[in-house]
């Protein structure tokens, strides 16, 4: 069970946890089935590089249908439907 100060109802979640003691932190995406999972800093910051680049050329974020037709066409993903 996660503490109220990493609650999530927004799904996915994005959670950067803090060790104050260590001055350590983690970052973990957080799905609508709970899991957790460990993404490294330097992959978000990667990734982070590639968005500014795109919006310097005037690239937007997929919206809606977009995302979908993305995964399918790029990563070979299947949609899944959500259940009610």
């Amino acid at each position: 069970m996660l503490s109220e100060e990493y609650s999530c109802s927004d799904y996915p979640c994005l959670h950067v946890v803090v060790d104050y003691k260590r001055k350590v932190y983690a970052v973990f995406m957080e799905t609508s089935d709970g899991d957790i999972i460990y993404v490294p800093v330097v992959k978000i910051k990667d990734a982070y590089e590639k968005i500014k680049e795109l919006e310097k050329k005037h690239f937007r974020e997929a919206k809606d249908n977009e995302v979908d037709e993305l995964a399918a066409e790029k990563l070979g993903a299947l949609a899944i439907e959500e259940e009610e």
